[in-house]
């Protein structure tokens, strides 16, 4: 008799395990298919979504390609500026060397290298 009730209660507790996997089962199984309609109703979006990615990541790849491009012309324009600099003050200083040496021999230029000479001395 006792084996008898201590195997109806065993019995009686897997049936409840079970009703309680089986509950949570059908409410996994709702879940599951609510997800899967929600997926079926983004799907096209989510095409569109991963187009305009990939246009956009496109464009970005152009631009910079563009910035680079034009980062090197400016970079290359201001060296060729700074070289032709100078170049031109490279050749005004052979040029006018002989006046720049008549001007520095000059009484005017004396009197100028001196002044400019204390300013420095008091700066």
């Amino acid at each position: 008799m006792v084996y008898t009730f201590l195997i109806s209660i065993v019995f009686i507790a897997e049936i409840i395990i079970a009703i309680t996997v089986i509950q949570n089962l059908l409410k996994l199984d709702k879940t599951i298919i609510s997800f899967d309609e929600t997926l079926t109703t983004v799907k096209p979006s989510l095409k569109d979504v991963c187009e305009l990615c990939t246009k956009i990541s496109g464009q970005s790849v152009e631009f910079s390609k563009r910035f680079v491009d034009k980062f090197k012309r400016d970079q290359e324009d201001a060296i060729l500026r700074a070289l032709s600099r100078l170049l031109i003050a490279i050749m005004l200083l052979k040029i006018n060397s002989k006046a720049i040496n008549s001007f520095r021999k000059s009484k005017t230029g004396r009197f100028l290298a001196k002044g400019l000479s204390l300013l420095e001395n008091m700066v």
